[in-house]
């Protein structure tokens, strides 16, 4: 299971500071979500996890060792990203799409395998896409192409898996359908999953931990039910809200409030 941290990280673009100074622990084979508001830095800091953002200080700790210590290779085999609204070339197929999830395993030693069919196969397989195989991908719903993007993260087989708003474009039932399977994924597999979403009370559903992103650092972290509170709530996304049990999940349920409050 894949273990990250962050040690005194700073990251900024240009002139602009976006995280200041951020020590952060991500537990291993759990679910974390990032929330905050928009521009907080929460996509921000997810590309510096991937090591596609270079810390103007500090360092993002993979298992133990700097992940600016390891080799590009090295990273891909042990950590996936899926950004938000990826798109795909033009008239690929899905099975085309997934199987770029083995380039990183890939060689002039090392050409396909029957290791890397296998790995397509059952990527297809767990997603629910195997029947969409030889689709092209653009004549997908949302719903559909979204869980191929996955299953090429899958077919790349880390044990880490990054995803930023995973569940955009997407409507009620699917956005469900997406995050059930990355909470099957992570139970069944053990995969460490990192991803940012908005919708809070899906992060409280499905994360094991959460992390409070506001003012350039982390206001709050741990289990959802332990910080997601009507304070937090107000000091993060400025918004007055009453924060009660889920009826049937027992997860924190944020009911937010407009220009009317309930009396």
């Amino acid at each position: 299971m894949a273990e990250m941290a962050t040690q005194q990280l700073t990251l900024g673009y240009q002139r602009q500071t976006i995280i200041d100074a951020l020590d952060l622990q991500l537990p291993a084979g759990k679910i974390s979500v990032l929330i905050g508001s928009n521009g907080c830095g929460k996509s921000t800091l997810l590309k510096a996890l991937a090591r596609l953002l270079k810390p103007r200080h500090g360092s993002v700790i993979l298992d133990g060792v700097d992940i600016r210590q390891r080799s590009t290779a090295a990273v891909a085999r042990g950590l996936s990203i899926l950004p938000q609204a990826p798109t795909a070339p033009e008239g690929i197929s899905v099975r085309q799409l997934v199987a770029l999830g083995r380039y990183p395993y890939q060689s002039w030693l090392q050409q396909w395998s029957a290791q890397d069919e296998a790995m397509v196969e059952q990527a297809l397989q767990q997603t629910g896409v195997l029947a969409l195989a030889d689709r092209p991908v653009d004549e997908l719903s949302g719903g559909q192409r979204q869980r191929v993007w996955i299953a090429m993260t899958l077919a790349q087989d880390t044990d880490l898996v990054l995803l930023d708003e995973p569940t955009t474009y997407l409507d009620l039932a699917h956005q469900i359908e997406v995050l059930d399977l990355l909470r099957e994924l992570n139970r069944h597999q053990n995969k460490t999953i990192i991803m940012v979403l908005h919708d809070l009370n899906l992060a409280c559903r499905y994360a094991d931990h959460l992390v409070a992103v506001d003012q350039r650092t982390v206001v709050a972290q741990g289990p959802p039910a332990e910080i997601l509170t009507e304070a937090l709530v107000k000091q993060v996304f400025k918004l007055n809200c009453r924060v009660i049990p889920d009826p049937f999940f027992g997860t924190p349920l944020c009911i937010p409030f407009g220009r009317e409050t309930p009396p």
